[in-house]
């Protein structure tokens, strides 16, 4: 017997999340020694810029999921906590792996490469999460 289910909560959850990584972005923004939100780095702003741009495509696409669907069960629930999971954990450090392309020492190409290696996986698995779904 299958219970219904309310799309709606789970468009909250969802939605709390993305905030929830929204919120880690802006945090972690920071100003630096100064308290003054005009002497932000402009390199750290940009970081934050496209992560958030990143972010919110994710959200997009989510949403737009959400919106062609009337149907709900635990197969699109658990397929849905996997995905909110893989963008909460990729999206708030991509944006040290932007600010290292403006740094101007410590990183190594070996380095570079593993960690274009684990954001491909991680790009790699929120694209493929919505096909498990297909039947």
């Amino acid at each position: 017997m299958k219970l219904p289910h309310h799309i709606s909560r789970i468009e909250a959850f969802s939605d709390a999340v993305f905030a929830f990584a929204a919120t880690l972005l802006v945090v972690s923004l920071g100003t630096g020694t100064n308290d003054s939100i005009i002497d932000i780095d402009v390199k750290s702003f940009a970081g934050f810029a496209i992560s958030f741009f990143v972010l919110f495509i994710f959200w997009f696409l989510h949403y737009n999921f959400f919106r062609r669907t009337n149907y709900m069960d635990n197969w699109i629930i658990a397929i849905n906590t996997v995905l909110l999971f893989v963008v909460l954990y990729y999206v708030f450090p991509l944006k040290s792996l932007i600010n290292s392309w403006f740094a101007t020492s410590g990183m190594t190409k070996d380095k570079l490469g593993s960690i274009f290696e684990l954001y491909g996986l991680g790009f790699a698995l929120i694209f493929f999460v919505p096909f498990l779904n297909v039947s």
